[in-house]
């Protein structure tokens, strides 16, 4: 199976030995810490500065969601099309990552100074400053959405270097592996950093900075790229502005009925936990949840995903990605709506986030190669850049009508379990329609990896 799916993409993966797989997948696991860094550090550490600044929750879901996931929309298909494009001698990815590592650590450094900064750009503009806190606001917003950018756009082309590196039938297992050091992350910054952002937060922020960059850069310079051989080189005639967004290119996606099933699927899980994982600090805080307990079962969540994960991993390559993420998601689904109807007071709170932690972490692990299993080698960050784009545009619509709803509601945060329930029951309805169409795609149909 894995000598087909290469045959397909027009590329053999060279044979590694154990010793070479066991280095591929330490710098690998180098690169993935730096991924980690947005999800597991960075994204807590903005909440916390949003919170701090009383920020409305439109304004939140507006700054975090909305703002980069509209920049985003833009930037993750276009380093999509060019990497797959790429010949340079350092490889197809590895120019692109040694660009975004560095500018996302730079947008965390302003992020970290822009208290600071602001106080000075109010004094500067004086009788024309739009006033202290709506400048924090606007330079929350500009650093923020740099360093969204950067790391949606790592994580994109990060995925897209292990699909070149790593053997088919060893994806699910290796990516059980980076979900239990991104965890081991999530683990350390809420057992021992997160309790801090009351009095370190921009010195948390400078360090976020750091580790998201020099691991990625470190992998980039170690790791070596698979050559592709000239068959993949692209014939189509160079056009006169090479940044021009490749419109063609993410439409062609869409000639085939299974990718539209999987790309569905893909966004509405992305919007399933995005409303929860927005305003989970939030609710805790309305619900009496102390930032230090919130910090534990958080880290207890994550040490249970670490336990389960390689396991995981071990069923999607035995059973089929989608087959498993199926299974967790009709879980997630059932733990959503029993914690709309149930959680109302700060026990049942801590029940219901620790299973959210627990099952959403599973969903992400089983998850993880199933975008590998569907999506042609030579092609793949094409078309997965192509479904972050569709994530990213369900982000952005989700975001920008959860925050106004919640203001309204007067802060009624049981909404966002509601969105998950819902959202979730029809990520089920797409992922068995995306397993019905795998049976009756073909091999002939474009997407030859698909596979129910």
């Amino acid at each position: 199976m894995n000598r087909a799916r290469a045959a397909s993409a027009g590329a053999a993966l060279l044979p590694l030995s154990l010793a070479g797989l066991g280095g591929l997948l330490l710098w690998l696991l180098f690169g993935d810490l730096g991924v980690s860094m947005r999800e597991r550090a960075a994204l807590p550490s903005a909440l916390e500065l949003m919170r701090r600044h009383a920020a409305s929750d439109t304004t939140t879901s507006l700054l975090l969601s909305t703002v980069p996931a509209a920049l985003s929309m833009l930037l993750v298909p276009l380093a999509g099309y060019h990497s797959d494009r790429c010949r340079s001698h350092l490889g197809r990815r590895k120019p692109f990552l040694l660009v975004a590592a560095p500018m996302g650590c730079l947008a965390m450094l302003g992020l970290a100074a822009a208290p600071a900064l602001a106080v000075a750009l109010d004094a500067a503009l004086g009788s024309w400053s739009p006033g202290l806190h709506n400048c924090r606001l606007m330079l929350f917003c500009l650093f923020w959405a740099a360093f969204d950018c950067a790391a949606i756009s790592a994580f994109s082309l990060f995925n897209g270097l292990v699909n070149d590196l790593v053997p088919a039938g060893l994806l699910g297992r290796f990516f059980a592996v980076f979900r239990i050091v991104g965890l081991s992350v999530g683990i350390a910054y809420q057992n021992w950093i997160f309790a801090l952002t009351d009095h370190y937060l921009a010195e948390i922020l400078v360090g976020v900075g750091l580790f998201f960059c020099v691991p990625i850069l470190a992998m980039a310079l170690m790791v070596k790229e698979t050559p592709l051989p000239p068959s993949t080189v692209p014939t189509e005639k160079p056009t006169r502005l090479p940044l021009l967004f490749p419109f063609k290119h993410v439409l062609e996606c869409f000639n085939h009925r299974a990718y539209g099933w999987a790309v569905a699927a893909f966004m509405l899980a992305g919007v399933t936990f995005s409303p929860f994982n927005t305003f989970y600090l939030h609710y805790a805080h309305a619900a009496g949840i102390a930032k230090a307990t919130l910090g534990a079962l958080t880290a207890a969540g994550y040490a249970t995903s670490i336990v389960s994960a390689f396991a995981i991993g071990w069923l999607a390559d035995r059973f089929g990605a989608v087959r498993v993420s199926t299974v967790i998601m009709t879980v997630y689904c059932a733990t959503s709506a029993a914690g709309f109807a149930g959680v109302s007071d700060a026990e049942s709170f801590r029940v219901f986030y620790f299973a959210h932690v627990v099952i959403s972490g599973a969903w992400f692990t089983a998850a993880a190669s199933m975008p590998m299993a569907l999506f042609p080698r030579a092609r793949f960050v094409q078309f997965n850049s192509t479904k972050d784009l569709m994530v990213i545009f369900g982000t952005i619509l989700v975001s920008s009508i959860q925050g106004p709803m919640l203001d309204l509601s007067g802060h009624a945060y049981s909404f966002t379990l509601l969105a998950g329930t819902v959202f979730s029951l029809l990520s089920l309805v797409c992922l068995t329609r995306l397993r019905a169409s795998a049976k009756a795609v073909g091999a002939d149909a474009g997407l030859s990896q698909l596979r129910p």
